[in-house]
């Protein structure tokens, strides 16, 4: 129908707190549930016109809704016990699976927002402090953060180092200024030769990433000096300000505009100045500016794509794994620091460009990458240049595949404030310090502060884990911690510890604060991976199933910039909660349009919002255990049983579950035993 085409799985806020598989469209089990409990008409054909005459509807008075008691045994994410509390109805929900329990849970729990942004400026305060160091950064446009000490309110000088703070000292400082968003990283592959063991960053191809920006500019003036044309840029479009430019042959020439309007004729150099046009966008002598598009692509050099030795110059081996030591993952990471170089072409990719620094021809497509063909890459040693399987590789090694962060995309609040394009965000080489930093405290504090808060488990044996994508206990992801680097241990830890030892706080509202810790688990681990066309962060599980990257994206925490953050999380638990207190409904305008034409004439677009004003219900009982066995249920206690149930043999999602669940349990183990 044209609400469920509109609608989407999973469209409504409550649907989109936490992570669950296969969500139905909430409108059909809203029709089902309706025709379920309405006495069908003598017509057959009138049916579907008696239910839509009645979606719409506040259903809550209803007193043959309200007596009907109805179940979902297979509930899983939650929809028919949902839909079926707004309609009033005695709901009973059931699913086998701990972590469905759970989600289901929280879309009904009855909380106070402003309770629960309370506890959310709670943690952020407990946790940001510890944690905001690994993430500063400075602006590729000369920005620096600020440091400030909150007892003094003296700002720190340049050279303060606020990696050398100790956890117990951070509180005492505030920053302000440019951070990290993403951090990418790029899988190596250890060449299995006797006596090569080269890596190699496993890349299809040198593109990092591809944006268009947006500039103000006055197209096509004539130089009164030489009478040749090209066009006048506000504003620098840069991505990446800091990195090597090359402009592409098929772009128009161009001069920038500094802040008093100063720019040059890119073909006779001859100077001019107009600051009307720099300050308002338009004078007499060019009019007023236009908004231009500027194609940019940014590249990883290739000389880092070259790889580096897997042993330094005393024969010990490098780091890089995330079971590595401290010393050793530094060693690896300051050793691929050493050729770590950015390019951004301007216009229309071609397919070779020419190195600045070099003066050599970069193809630019899957020529330029490692990978020669599916699941193949070719060692990068100038004397080998062996093809070999990835997963054969790494198998081999006994360790997850050894990776190197090389680019971070950040955020500058002051080149936000002057309008840069981009909207203040950059892309610059990624820094080794906050790594090495991290990955050292992470090492010394893991088993003595943080040890009740991770999970150490062994995968269990099963199809998604052992059989699919080469088993993932071949790519080194034995525990369930190995899936995660080593700062961002450091920070579920920390949001972990702190939600569950954090103030005196019901167990309803720690536990809506855990669905939204399972969100920002699925956006903070490495199975992320980064997608060009949308310039952002693809979450784990976007497929159903555990694929390991070759190159892989790290997420931020508190910035509210990118997607999946901590904030992201929070802020769609918050939505959800709000949705529930007070739902909508999607009405399409294909529809309204044959009952009120005048009405849909008025609107635009495909659909608008009702109001049925019918808060979710707490009228639910809900159990985890197999509905195999329903024993608890009275015989004839129930009217209706209207449920999606598993296909015969699928445990996929069962499966993946598991990721959310040896977390979540450390936190529920002890209030709920029985689950």
């Amino acid at each position: 129908n044209h609400v469920a085409a509109i609608e989407g799985n999973a469209g409504k806020p409550i649907y989109q707190m936490s992570k669950w598989w296969a969500r139905r469209r909430s409108s059909v089990f809203r029709s089902m549930l309706i025709a379920a409990a309405t006495k069908a008409p003598d017509d057959p054909a009138e049916a579907a016109k008696l239910v839509w005459d009645s979606y719409y509807g506040n259903h809550q008075k209803n007193e043959a809704f309200r007596k009907l008691k109805v179940a979902d045994i297979f509930m899983g994410g939650g929809t028919t016990i949902v839909e079926g509390s707004r309609l009033g109805m005695q709901m009973y929900g059931n699913d086998l699976n701990p972590v469905a329990w759970l989600v289901v849970k929280n879309e009904l729990a009855q909380v106070d927002p402003e309770e629960v942004q309370k506890l959310l400026d709670e943690i952020e305060a407990e946790v940001k402090p510890q944690i905001m160091p690994f993430y500063a950064c400075d602006c590729p446009r000369g920005h620096k953060g600020k440091w400030t000490h909150k007892s003094t309110g003296e700002v720190e000088e340049d050279d303060f180092d606020p990696l050398s703070l100790t956890p117990e000292q951070r509180p005492e400082y505030e920053y302000e200024g440019p951070e990290v968003i993403y951090t990418f990283w790029a899988k190596h592959g250890p060449c299995q030769s006797t006596e090569c063991n080269h890596r190699t960053p496993i890349m299809s191809t040198p593109v990092v990433a591809v944006k268009k920006l947006t500039v103000k500019a006055w197209e096509d003036r004539e130089c009164k000096s030489c009478g040749e044309t090209f066009d006048i840029e506000q504003k620098e479009a840069r991505m990446a300000p800091a990195a090597m430019l090359v402009v592409a042959e098929t772009e128009k020439p161009y001069a920038l505009m500094d802040d008093d309007g100063r720019y040059a004729c890119p073909h006779c150099s001859h100077e001019n100045q107009d600051e009307k046009a720099a300050a308002e966008g338009k004078s007499a002598s060019l009019g007023k500016s236009k908004n231009k598009k500027i194609e940019l692509t940014l590249l990883i050099h290739p000389d880092w794509l070259k790889g580096s030795p897997g042993k330094d110059a005393d024969g010990n081996w490098f780091g890089g794994s995330v079971t590595d030591s401290a010393e050793a993952t530094a060693a690896w990471n300051e050793e691929r620091a050493k050729t770590l170089k950015l390019i951004e072409v301007r216009g229309k990719l071609p397919e070779q460009i020419v190195c600045p620094d070099t003066g050599k021809e970069l193809s630019t497509g899957k020529e330029g990458g490692t990978i020669t063909k599916r699941s193949t890459f070719a060692c990068q040693e100038k004397t080998c240049g062996k093809e070999q399987d990835v997963l054969a590789a790494i198998r081999e090694s006994g360790r997850t595949g050894p990776a190197a962060a090389y680019v971070i995309q950040g955020s500058c609040p002051w080149c936000k404030e002057d309008k840069q394009p981009y909207s203040g965000r950059f892309f610059k080489c990624a820094d080794t310090n906050s790594l090495n930093s991290a990955t050292e405290e992470w090492l010394m504090r893991r088993d003595r502060d943080f040890i009740d808060y991770y999970p150490t488990s062994e995968l269990p044996y099963g199809f998604m884990t052992h059989h699919l994508n080469g088993g993932i206990p071949n790519h080194g992801f034995t525990h369930w911690w190995t899936m995660f680097n080593p700062r961002q241990l450091l920070i579920h830890t920390q949001l972990l510890r702190t939600i569950i030892d954090g103030g005196e706080v019901s167990n309803e509202l720690r536990e809506m604060l855990l669905g939204a810790f399972q969100q920002y688990l699925r956006n903070q681990n490495m199975f992320c991976f980064w997608d060009r066309e949308y310039d952002k962060l693809v979450p784990m599980m976007s497929n159903n199933n555990f694929h390991p990257k070759s190159t892989m994206v790290e997420n931020s925490v508190f910035p509210n910039l990118g997607r999946g953050n901590w904030q992201s999380a929070t802020s769609a638990m918050l939505k959800g909660i709000e949705w529930a207190q007070s739902p909508w409904e999607i009405v399409s305008l294909a529809d309204l349009a044959v009952v009120a034409p005048s009405v849909a004439d008025s609107l635009t677009g495909k659909s608008e919002k009702a109001q049925p004003d019918d808060p979710v219900l707490n009228r639910i009982d809900l159990a985890c255990h197999s509905s195999s066995d329903l024993a608890a249920i009275d015989d004839e206690a129930l009217d209706l049983v209207i449920t999606d149930p598993p296909f015969g043999g699928l445990l996929h999602y069962s499966e993946l579950a598991d990721f959310f669940y040896v977390w979540l349990r450390l936190a529920l183990k002890n209030e709920h035993p029985e689950i």
